[in-house]
This record gives C-alpha cells, sequence and structure tokens, in this order.
C-alpha cells in the first residue's frame, strides 16, 4: 500500500501569530489534535556561492496521511 501525504506550511511568523490567546505548545497540540504531525521547520538560507535563497523566510511544516 503506498502512502500518500498532505502537506501545510506556514512562514514561522504566520503561525505564532495565528492564534494569540494560545501558547506555541497548545497551537502544536490544537493541530496534533487534527492529525497533522510537524515534521521539520525550514530556515532562510545565506546566499552561498552566489545562489539565492529558495526560502523567503523560517517555515514551519507539518504533514498528515491523506485517506481514501
Amino acid at each position: 500500500m503506498i502512502m500518500k501525504w498532505e502537506y501545510k506550511v506556514f512562514t514561522i511568523d504566520h503561525f505564532l501569530s495565528s492564534d494569540s490567546n494560545l501558547t506555541v505548545e497548545e497551537n502544536l497540540n490544537q493541530y496534533g489534535e487534527d492529525g497533522w504531525e510537524l515534521v521539520g521547520v525550514l530556515k532562510e538560507a545565506y546566499t552561498t556561492l552566489g545562489n539565492p535563497s529558495k526560502l523567503d523566510s523560517d517555515l514551519i511544516v507539518f504533514k498528515k496521511e491523506v485517506v481514501s
């Protein structure tokens, strides 16, 4: 069986300000209750060897399995 995933990506600023009444832990738990798993944080990279960064800001990434 092939697993399929759905992803949500937020800027860290957007994620932290999405519900100002919740702590970071409460906000993460709320996504977890909805089936989302935090899989990583993508840091905006510094330009190296003349190549520009592909990220405009730091991002937070969640995934959950797509159930068909």
